[in-house]
């Protein structure tokens, strides 16, 4: 049977996987945004269940027509709207190989031996370059760390430890007054995996939105927050790089802050894509403090050229873990199960190894390059907003983000007309989607600078520079495309 892989079936497997491989590079190397955009009356088709097979040539043919087309190519150089292109060679091949070889990573002895030490390194590299201390490894409570297969996943379990550090007995005895499990996060800005964690966890929606200034937390306001419910915080939440704005919060005085009011509260920074500039001697000291915090999460596959989908979260005492494991007969108890370790995860894979691939490939030094010029890039495109005559800009570039808005003349900015302007760039960003020639990132943020009127709700467009292809042509082309797209709708 040649579907399945055998000896008998290798030289077919060849020729498939190589018309495989001629696809995913063909698209990834394509200048196009999106070919086509999708109907959904073609839903009704693909949900057909295939009771007759079609032979694996065949289907990569119909696949090519029928799927790609329509698939956004993160790597062209006009993709500008999201965090990373995934298009690291060695990352790929890690992503590749990491399905080839099959290892569970529940257990360490017999499904997965030499992955799980792997794994190990990985994590172990992630805490050294973020200044957490590294202590000699003698099993899995040792570590410090796990591998999600997202930011969410790694929140959500931030989120866990918060709880059980506050209220040692919840794990057994279930929650019992959820108002006594409040998060404290940056108004407006917050990602929304928190609030979501919150009511997964059995903690409900007690969310606590404390107002900022320039997208970092307003420490009087903070403190103030903290003493008025004191004894029913469990959490303070900071940002290294909020999804929007993608700011970085004050560590150091944050955890100064929230430790001197109570020393309970577990501090946790989103650090999903700011913690990218620890990779950089130049950027790193824009997230000194955060080796102060309880724990960290990152997301590799937004900010290290890697296909989705893996997170890590760190935690400042790995012993820590010891909180939320759960015991099975199914999950070894031995030194290196990391299955002890991972709430939500059964089956793990080794999502790990293209984060290895990279590290081993490109190397610290070169990754800290790359991180360098995406913040030169980003720095080099506010000022082109700053000079000129149609957009502004609504956010300090602290990484590599930079939130605008077409206004069509800013000289003559109207602020009692707010809803046009939404209106106006909510118009810019459909065209785009719709046309597939550029991608930029929308959603609605407070105009936390004042810039057009104090706190208003604003729904701008956002470049991104997670794609080390994009050069300053392109950047260019894309604010004079939208400038004629403003003029056509």
């Amino acid at each position: 049977m040649k579907e399945i892989l055998n000896k008998k079936s290798e030289d077919y497997a060849r020729k498939c996987l190589d018309k495989t491989l001629d696809l995913g590079l063909s698209f990834k190397l394509n200048s196009d945004v999106k070919q086509k955009v999708f109907d959904k009356s073609m839903l009704d088709k693909m949900i057909e269940v295939p009771v007759n097979g079609i032979e694996l040539n065949k289907l990569l043919a119909k696949f090519e027509k029928e799927v790609i087309p329509y698939c956004s190519n993160f790597s062209s150089s006009n993709f500008m709207g999201f965090p990373d292109a995934g298009n690291s060679v060695a990352g790929i091949s890690g992503a590749i190989l990491a399905d080839f070889l099959q290892q569970n990573l529940i257990n360490s002895s017999f499904c997965a031996p030499i992955a799980t030490y792997m794994e190990i390194a990985v994590i172990t590299w992630f805490r050294e370059l973020l200044g957490y201390k590294i202590k000699p490894i003698k099993s899995i409570w040792d570590v410090g760390g796990i591998i999600t297969y997202g930011g969410t996943g790694s929140n959500v379990t931030a989120m866990l430890l918060a709880r059980e550090n506050y209220h040692s007995d919840t794990m057994t005895k279930g929650v019992f007054n959820p108002n006594k499990c409040k998060v404290i996060i940056p108004k407006g800005i917050g990602h929304y995996s928190i609030r979501s964690s919150l009511m997964w966890i059995g903690c409900g929606d007690n969310v606590i939105e404390v107002e900022t200034e320039n997208f970092k937390y307003n420490l009087k306001t903070l403190e103030k927050t903290l003493v008025e419910n004191k004894g029913e915080v469990m959490c303070v939440v900071c940002y290294a790089g909020d999804s929007r704005t993608m700011t970085i919060d004050n560590f150091k005085e944050v955890h100064d802050l929230v430790k001197k009011i109570d020393k309970n509260i577990w501090l946790h920074a989103d650090a999903c894509h700011g913690f990218s500039l620890a990779f950089s001697k130049k950027l790193k000291n824009k997230i000194s403090g955060i080796e102060l915090f309880d724990s960290i999460s990152t997301d590799p596959h937004k900010v290290l050229e890697i296909p989705y989908c893996v997170s890590a979260l760190l935690i400042k005492d790995p012993q820590k873990f010891k909180l939320i494991t759960s015991t099975s007969d199914l999950i070894m108890q031995e030194d290196f199960a990391w299955g002890q370790i991972t709430p939500f995860i059964g089956s793990k894979s080794w999502v790990s190894l293209k984060i290895w691939f990279m590290m081993k490939n490109i190397g610290v030094k070169k990754i800290g390059e790359i991180i360098e010029r995406r913040h030169k890039m980003a720095l080099w495109l506010k000022d082109e907003i700053v000079k000129s005559k149609e957009f502004i800009l609504l956010n300090d570039v602290s990484i590599n983000s930079v939130v605008f808005m077409y206004v069509g003349d800013k000289e003559k900015i109207d602020n009692t007309k707010i809803d046009e302007l939404n209106e106006m760039n909510l118009k810019i960003y459909n065209y785009l989607l719709n046309e597939g020639k550029y991608y930029l990132h929308k959603f609605t943020i407070p105009d936390n600078l004042g810039v057009i009127k104090k706190d208003a709700i604003l729904v701008p467009l956002r470049y991104m520079s997670g794609n080390d292809n994009i050069s300053k042509k392109n950047i260019k082309n894309m604010l004079n495309h939208v400038i004629d797209v403003s003029k056509k709708i």
